[in-house]
């Protein structure tokens, strides 16, 4: 099969790969949808701890099931839709409500959607992979692993439907706590950037949009300010647009071994309460399926079209320099 394999940072290569059998539990899905995602994006530019090269590139998916091991939970010819991992319910962090800690989450997730088949693990096709209805195209079905992330931060944050909330970073992720937020009735979302194009999406999706460096700190005092651009100097200067006893969600992942300094007597004194939420679980999995199934919740603002495999490199380049949001892949 064709499959997309990351060599090293800024190298990509189409090449052929065995298509895998599917052993005890375990599904192969023909690959429909396959976005691009930011957690990509920086793996393509700088390499992440998380993914391998070299290795098949990838890990947001949805398709059709095309052969299903020996007591697998669907069966072949079913649509479906998942995410890439699952966590293993019995270590520490699952016992205590921390799924998205688990020990062995990063260990035991999927990666390489972007290829013809994706062959699913056992454990993941049992938690985190349900049927795709046939009225919810495949190219929505596969943004259920980025709503999940989205899902697991509001949790976190316990937003309040009277609250003021900031959200820096119009990317795919910060498009879709708007949308999010909005369906959950917060009348008050302010979207900055830097990105015209973006900030015109998020004022269509009814939410204040803002230039970032136009928007002044000492009047932009908000109950929750949620960074979605993983880079440090806005990880620092989130601080100032949180009102005293408010939240600074540090959405973003930087680069590993990045620091952020803050001001500590802000943190102290003004009892600013920062938290940065990681991956997700089951809950905020199924809390994701009801998005994506809810017609009323729009995602399709995130979506730039389709792009070939063939293209990855410029796909990635174009991203790079703020060119559309989310491409689709077709393997």
């Amino acid at each position: 099969m064709q499959a997309l394999v990351l060599k090293e940072p800024g190298c990509l290569s189409l090449e052929r790969v065995e298509v895998p059998d599917p052993g005890p539990g375990e599904l192969l899905v023909e690959v429909r949808a396959a976005p691009t995602c930011g957690t990509d994006l920086k793996a393509f530019l700088r390499g992440h701890p998380q993914i391998p090269m070299p290795g098949v590139f990838g890990h947001e998916y949805s398709g059709v099931v095309v052969a299903a091991g020996p007591g697998a939970p669907f069966a072949s010819g079913q649509e479906v839709m998942g995410v890439h991992s699952a966590p293993c319910q019995t270590c520490f962090w699952c016992e205590n409500d921390q799924e998205n800690l688990c020990q062995k989450i990063m260990a035991t997730k999927v990666l390489g959607s972007y290829a013809q088949y994706l062959k699913i693990p056992a454990h993941i096709a049992r938690l985190n992979l349900f049927p795709k209805p046939a009225e919810v195209g495949f190219e929505r079905a596969a943004l259920l692993e980025p709503l999940a992330c989205v899902a697991h931060g509001i949790e976190m944050m316990g937003v309040g439907s009277n609250d003021r909330v900031l959200i820096i970073g119009p990317g795919a992720v910060g498009l879709m706590f708007a949308s999010i937020l909005r369906s959950l009735g917060v009348p008050a979302v302010t979207v900055a950037g830097r990105n015209s194009q973006r900030l015109a999406i998020a004022e269509d999706l009814g939410v204040q949009a803002v230039y970032l460096y136009g928007l002044e700190p000492k009047s932009a005092e908000f109950d929750i300010v949620i960074e979605c651009t993983g880079r440090e100097e806005i990880w620092a200067k989130s601080l100032d647009y949180v009102r005293r006893g408010g939240k600074v969600v540090l959405f973003g992942g930087c680069p590993a071994g990045s620091t952020v300094s803050f001001d500590t007597r802000r943190v102290h004194y003004d009892q600013i309460t920062l938290m940065s939420p990681f991956h997700f679980g089951t809950r905020a999995v199924r809390q994701a399926r009801e998005w994506v199934l809810d017609p009323a919740v729009r995602l399709d603002h995130v979506l730039s079209g389709d792009r070939a495999l063939e293209d990855a490199e410029s796909v990635f380049r174009d991203l790079q320099e703020g060119i559309g949001i989310k491409y689709i892949f077709r393997p």
